[in-house]
């Protein structure tokens, strides 16, 4: 294959090379720039970065981009260093040697979600549909259509069988009671619904949309009382969520109400046990 065959050491100068967002999704860390600049530029510590050459005869970083912008900021930007080129891959194949470049570092989960989809894996792909479903994007540019939780998105998609179907009914309730609102997509929120969808299959949805539109201060408001029960209980504040929309859901209902923790303390919960995460 041409992504571990047709490569070699060059001599390529740093402001020779540039980065294609849809393959290094990350951004350069201009702390770490800085702090190492503070300690002072040392050519050794720069290693083989290492970068595609494309047909056009440019290049791009996969790996140690934060090197070279240390080389330019240092005045050695237009110094040749060695690198290891990689020649005659394809968009998918770049994004997949950036992810195995990058399987060991501190890349964020957003970061490495883009780039799974650059990469044209099933998972990513799928999640990245369903949000589009609801005209949401998978993104860390902020915004209120933007969902940045890729690991709430992940175990969400992943509690279902088949996978996927939790993360649809999720997104069409919170989509249909609140819109488009940073809030209704927060990691906890997403969590919380769906451990509640997965443990009472029998949830009237329609329902559940219209008591959750009707609750006062919206989605903000079952985030601050998902961290009141985190407080005085010591759960998460997603399995809080997780009480409070069963709550809401219950209000005014004479049947078909959801089971909640009883006192003196709160118990776990089958479907809330599936879709524990560290948030």
């Amino acid at each position: 294959m041409s992504d571990t065959r047709d490569k070699q050491i060059e001599a390529v100068a740093p402001n020779d090379v540039t980065t294609d967002p849809r393959v290094n999704t990350r951004p350069v860390d201009r702390g770490w720039v800085n702090r190492k600049m503070r300690d002072g530029y040392d050519r050794k510590r720069i290693g083989v970065p290492t970068v595609s050459a494309r047909t056009d005869g440019s290049f791009i970083w996969l790996d140690g981009q934060n090197r070279g912008a240390l080389s330019v900021a240092a005045g050695h930007g237009d110094t040749k260093i060695d690198m290891q080129v990689f020649r005659g891959l394809s968009l998918a194949q770049e994004a997949e040697l950036f992810l195995g470049l990058n399987d060991n570092r501190r890349v964020a989960p957003i970061y490495k979600f883009l780039a799974e989809v650059t990469a044209g894996r099933k998972e990513a792909l799928e999640i990245t549909r369903i949000a589009g479903q609801y005209e949401w994007t998978v993104s860390d540019a902020g915004g209120a259509s933007n969902i940045a939780a890729v690991g709430a998105l992940n175990t969400v998609y992943r509690s279902s069988v088949p996978p996927g179907t939790t993360l649809e009914t999720v997104l069409h309730v919170v989509t249909k009671a609140w819109g488009h609102t940073s809030d209704a997509v927060n990691a906890h929120m997403l969590v919380g619904l769906a451990s509640v969808i997965n443990d009472a299959p029998g949830i009237v949805h329609d329902s559940l949309v219209r008591k959750l539109a009707a609750v006062d201060g919206g989605p903000s408001s079952i985030l601050g009382k998902g961290r009141g029960f985190k407080s005085a209980t010591g759960c998460t504040v997603s399995q809080g969520v997780d009480q409070v929309v069963r709550s809401v859901y219950n209000s005014n209902r004479r049947s078909g109400r959801l089971a909640t923790w009883g006192p003196p303390a709160p118990r776990a919960v089958s479907g809330q046990e599936q879709m524990a995460v560290t948030l």
